[in-house]
């Protein structure tokens, strides 16, 4: 018997196949109910510490997400206070003109009176 490859033919190394056999062969027997019940409570313990931890990772990252809602919401209040602050300083700086050139016309006023 000869193992054939695209070009050549090579001889079977009867070696080799009994190397492989006896590999074969003493590979253990996971059939047995005893093995099975074994591997399957041992998959469900790692299945089990798997679910535990994507259920950590995910209330952590739940957290995170709350907390960057709240520091993002603190600082568009902050920010619009100052915006306020800003538009009442404005608005009284404005005022405080108008008053002084009210006060500034009575007072012209008053001197054109007393001449």
């Amino acid at each position: 018997m000869c193992i054939r490859d695209r070009n050549k033919s090579y001889p079977m190394n009867n070696q080799i196949i009994s190397n492989l056999q006896e590999i074969v062969n003493l590979l253990p027997n996971l059939s047995g109910e005893k093995t099975v019940r074994s591997f399957s409570v041992l998959t469900n313990e790692m299945m089990q510490t798997i679910y535990v931890a994507s259920i950590i990772r995910t209330i952590t990252a739940l957290h995170k997400l709350i907390n960057n809602r709240i520091d993002n919401k603190e600082r568009e209040l902050a920010i619009e206070k100052r915006e306020h602050d800003k538009i009442l300083a404005a608005q009284k700086k404005e005022k405080a003109k108008e008053e002084k050139s009210e006060d500034d016309k009575s007072e012209a006023m008053k001197d054109i009176d007393k001449k």
